[in-house]
């Protein structure tokens, strides 16, 4: 099962999308919550969790947070670092509760 979940998770195309094209692509974020989801109750009873997973959660928010900081300084935000903003702080969240 966790082999599966974390498939899914590398799998997801939202950060790369995030990150490449700076596009919200709403079905890839709410795949990538689901799968988040499943493995915070799945490491709840699991100890170990495989480094590259790890790797992978760490980075999530963070590139999420880096595609919103850069529009910091700028008057009229566009619609997209909204949801960038919400996005990063639910993703943070979920991670937080995964390696918890």
């Amino acid at each position: 099962m966790l082999k599966a979940i974390k498939e899914k998770i590398i799998k997801n195309s939202f950060v790369d999308e995030v990150r490449t094209n700076m596009s919200f692509n709403e079905d890839a974020y709410k795949g990538l919550i689901s799968s988040l989801c499943e493995l915070s109750i799945e490491l709840k009873e699991n100890d170990f969790i495989d480094r590259e997973l790890a790797l992978y959660l760490y980075t999530i928010p963070q590139m999420v947070r880096n595609a919103y900081v850069s529009f910091d300084g700028k008057e009229n935000k566009p619609e997209i670092a909204f949801r960038l903003e919400d996005a990063w702080i639910e993703l943070d969240a979920l991670v937080i509760d995964c390696l918890s």
